[in-house]
């Protein structure tokens, strides 16, 4: 069954999230940060990027160096089965538990992760034992959801960086919102959204105000 197509909203807010998170995994300052999309794209904000220019970002960003974390081992990168706490049986089990790994090794996290979500989810205590498609379907649903939560937390702390914000800045943005808005998804999207308006109206001012750069003589 094929998967279904992200619509463009959901793409843009995943595009900007990996951008951001690319250029924290870089190092980039905010100056360097700027300067390189200016440098391919002729803006200075990742908000007011097409889907193409996204792209051509995230491809420089990769040749940079960018890519999805890697584990170290002691013969260098982790292969599949490599990821510390890997089920001693991994080549047994069925290819979406490759999945799974991945997802865990994108995020950081430990096979204790997955274990936790497969006995909450379904009482079953160790990943390594689930052997339902349709579980195994769901538990890479549960950490896709988990990736984007991380990856729009990172957009959003990128824009409040990008606009100068103070903590109390975001709290009062936030402050008709739960406590717990940054592991809710529809308030990560409206969070995100405000802040990407502002960003879009900041520049917007800042070449109104921007001198031509030409002199009278």
């Amino acid at each position: 069954m094929p998967r279904p197509q992200l619509d463009e909203k959901e793409r843009r807010r995943r595009d900007l999230a990996a951008i951001h998170a690319s250029s924290k995994q870089l190092g980039m300052d905010r100056d360097a940060y700027e300067a390189m999309l200016h440098r391919l794209t002729g803006q200075r904000s990742s908000a007011k990027l097409s889907a193409p220019l996204r792209a051509k970002v995230l491809d420089e960003m990769r040749r940079l160096g960018a890519a999805k974390p890697a584990v170290d081992t002691r013969r260098g990168k982790a292969r599949p089965g490599e990821y510390p706490g890997a089920p001693h049986n991994m080549a047994q089990l069925p290819m979406m538990v490759s999945k799974i790994e991945a997802q865990l090794t994108d995020m950081s996290l430990s096979w204790a992760y997955a274990d936790s979500i497969a006995k909450r989810m379904f009482g079953i205590a160790r990943i390594a034992w689930v052997r339902n498609e349709d579980q195994l379907k769901a538990i890479i649903a549960a950490l896709g959801v988990e990736q984007a939560k991380r990856g729009a937390n990172l957009a959003i702390d990128r824009m409040v960086a990008e606009l100068g914000m103070s903590e109390r800045d975001l709290v009062l943005l936030t402050a008709k919102l739960p406590k717990t808005w940054r592991r809710n998804r529809k308030c990560l999207g409206a969070v995100a959204d405000a802040l990407e308006a502002r960003l879009i109206k900041k520049h917007e001012l800042e070449e109104v105000v921007q001198p031509t750069g030409g002199s009278e003589s």
